[in-house]
């Protein structure tokens, strides 16, 4: 499932989580939850109320999961462009104020995302390529949600919530949002979300560790 729709594959509405993230302990965490065919909606601020409506959706549909943090790097040859913006950013780059202080944050929570998940069953398939995605019942494709400036709500949940209903659109025609992220020449990447899939036993491909992931930001 891409900008496009493939002949002769069968598409799914999909369902999508989007996940603001934050200090849990300060409460400056949000969620909004969207089935993709029923169209019913969830959202909070306590993460843990969201893991049980989770089993019940990837029995139906797969689920785009959107974590507000940036979940990849750019590694370039020059030194000195080690923190600039990957190409599409423009100006609020990953590695400054708060997006290097929730990068920092996501580390753990992620890996606590990752396991909750994963207790809903163990042939969930957690992607990071587009390509992959079929929404297909079980499939998770995971993506950067990139909410900022003019785009954001009054709270975390706001913030959620308006990336996934922006998601949602696409859902309803069985596309997924487009990228912002640009191809730069000659930048590879280390996927953090990769890294948290490794270590939680999601996947076992040590190559996803280079992919992107989509950054998704509404228009």
């Amino acid at each position: 499932m891409s900008n496009h729709k493939n002949k002769g594959e069968d598409k799914h509405n999909y369902g999508v989580c989007v996940i603001d993230i934050g200090s849990p302990r300060l409460g400056n965490i949000g969620w909004s939850l969207i089935d993709g065919q029923t169209e019913k909606e969830w959202s909070g601020d306590q993460l843990d109320q969201l893991f049980p409506l989770i089993p019940e959706i990837l029995d139906r549909q797969g689920l785009l999961l959107g974590l507000e943090a940036p979940l990849f790097v750019p590694l370039r040859s020059n030194l000195l462009h080690a923190t600039k913006a990957r190409k599409g950013e423009e100006r609020r780059p990953w590695s400054a104020g708060a997006g290097a202080q929730v990068l920092a944050m996501n580390l753990p929570i992620m890996v606590y995302i990752v396991e909750k998940f994963m207790d809903c069953g163990k042939e969930l398939l957690f992607l990071l390529e587009e390509k992959k995605f079929f929404g297909s019942p079980k499939q998770v494709l995971i993506f950067e949600a990139l909410v900022s400036g003019s785009d954001k709500g009054e709270s975390h949940i706001a913030d959620a919530q308006i990336m996934a209903k922006y998601c949602h659109q696409f859902s309803k025609n069985h596309l997924l949002p487009r990228s912002i992220l640009e191809e730069e020449q000659g930048v590879r990447f280390f996927n953090l979300a990769a890294a948290a899939l490794l270590k939680c036993g999601a996947t076992n491909d040590i190559s996803t560790l280079g992919l992107p992931a989509p950054i998704y930001k509404p228009s």
